[in-house]
């Protein structure tokens, strides 16, 4: 008599392969947010936006941003002013001068008037006319800000935090509800809660971490936080911040 098909086999089979297609790992997306190369997975039913420094991840009216946030030490501050010195090498005076023109940190925000007027006067003297300005008085300038800068001592955690909070929230009258730290794929994070210091209802949610002496900073924007904190945190646990690849 002829065999009759394993029909058990072959539902075992199918259900093995619907597993391991169910247990397929998301596939990741590589960016370079400014300084930083991070790989992260977007949610399900969310667009991805490559702006460069800062990436946006939307859905519907919602929407949570990665941005690079500038230097946030003096070794920051003395790589990004490094870069403007080579665009000027390169002929770029510009780009070079608008660079340096919007330089920030938390050292500078929070220097008392004599250390940053001292910190800016030798750029200042020389650049009030840039299109005058030589190239020897230019050099000597760079290498001002760049001593200056090493100089600075590191901001404390808790100057950070504040720090993130200004440059990812621009509606008043926000405060501190609740922080945690948390590594996540090697990098410390540090994970904000923030809400209506007076109703203690509006709740928004940042996270930062210092990447060789830059910031790196995944915050809610648009959307209450019930409906973005699900992606907020898939977003976050899935970050990995690696060094940048060498280019082509």
């Amino acid at each position: 008599m002829p065999r009759r098909p394993d029909l058990s086999a072959g539902v075992a089979l199918a259900l093995i392969f619907g597993l391991l297609a169910g247990c397929a790992k998301p596939i990741a997306t590589a960016a370079d947010v400014g300084r930083h190369h991070v790989r992260f997975v977007v949610p399900k039913d969310w667009e991805h936006l490559d702006h460069g420094r800062q990436q946006l991840i939307r859905h519907e009216e919602w929407q949570i941003s990665l941005t690079d946030l500038g230097p946030a030490t003096g070794d920051g501050m003395v790589l990004e002013l490094g870069a403007a010195r080579e665009l000027w090498l390169e002929g770029r005076r510009k780009d070079a001068f608008e660079r340096v023109r919007e330089l920030r940190s938390p050292a500078l925000e929070l220097a008392a008037s004599p250390q940053l007027s001292e910190f800016w006067r030798p750029w200042y003297d020389v650049t009030y006319a840039r299109e005058r300005a030589d190239s020897a008085s230019i050099g000597l300038a760079f290498d001002s800000l760049l001593t200056r800068a090493r100089e600075f001592p590191e901001p404390a955690p808790d100057v950070l935090v504040g720090y993130v909070l200004a440059l990812t929230n621009d509606r008043p009258g926000r405060e501190i509800a609740s922080q945690r730290r948390r590594t996540i794929h090697g990098s410390d994070w540090t994970i904000v809660d923030t809400w209506n210091r007076v109703s203690h209802e509006d709740r928004s949610r940042f996270a930062f971490l210092e990447d060789h002496g830059f910031l790196l900073a995944l915050a809610t924007e648009q959307g209450p936080i019930e409906a973005l904190s699900p992606a907020f945190d898939s977003i976050l646990e899935s970050c990995e911040v690696t060094p940048r690849p060498p280019a082509p």
